[in-house]
């Protein structure tokens, strides 16, 4: 299902009729509620595999690999990567789950090796290890600690998203089963943002 397809049946139901043009819940707004509507997904199907298999995960239809990403050093032996999204806060480092990184004639490394918030300080008094990256979220941002320059590379990162959110026509990373709790959350939310009263007037005063 594409994102364009799955914001107009929210609108759907939102209205419970066919919308007007002119309605006030336009699609920039339907999708912004969808992104947590995808997290709030995610969450379930994380506590679900708890729940079915007695282990921990994410299921891989929720994962997006993005590459090509630039990568900048921000100090020796340390590098920045700016991500497409904010990883989601699921374990310690499931919403950014795989980075790797690809060289001019397309050789790609091993995957660099997780560290949570905590384990940073600590790695980094360490003597760097030859041959392996450590990398961490932070915001919007991957680190990465590495030996090897790493400014002639391109990295693609593994993260748990629902796809591109610019692009109406992209494929959802939601598997079926899961949309409705999507749907439900955005129906809610924007049935009573639509009940909300609007202050018409210009008088500068709340209603």
């Amino acid at each position: 299902m594409t994102r364009g397809v799955l914001i107009e049946m929210i609108v759907r139901n939102v209205y419970g009729e066919q919308p007007v043009n002119d309605r006030a819940i336009t699609d920039n707004l339907v999708n912004t509620w969808i992104e947590p509507g995808i997290g709030l997904a995610v969450k379930q199907a994380y506590k679900d595999s708890i729940a079915f298999d007695g282990v921990s995960y994410v299921n891989n239809s929720f994962y997006t690999q993005y590459k090509g990403l630039t990568i900048t050093q921000e100090e020796p032996s340390l590098y920045k990567i700016e991500l497409p999204a904010l990883p989601m806060g699921i374990e310690k480092n499931s919403g950014l789950n795989l980075l790797r990184f690809k060289d001019e004639n397309g050789r790609v490394s091993d995957p660099a090796i997780p560290l949570s918030e905590n384990q940073v300080g600590y790695a980094r008094r360490l003597r760097p290890i030859p041959n392996k990256q450590l990398y961490w979220p932070e915001g919007k941002f991957a680190y990465v600690l590495s030996v090897l320059p790493l400014e002639e590379y391109t990295a693609s990162a593994t993260m748990i998203s629902g796809g591109d959110p610019t692009d109406l026509d992209s494929e959802l990373n939601v598997p079926a089963d899961y949309l409705p709790l999507v749907i439900d959350y955005c129906v809610r939310n924007l049935a009573r943002e639509r009940m909300t009263p609007k202050d018409v007037t210009n008088d500068k005063r709340d209603n």
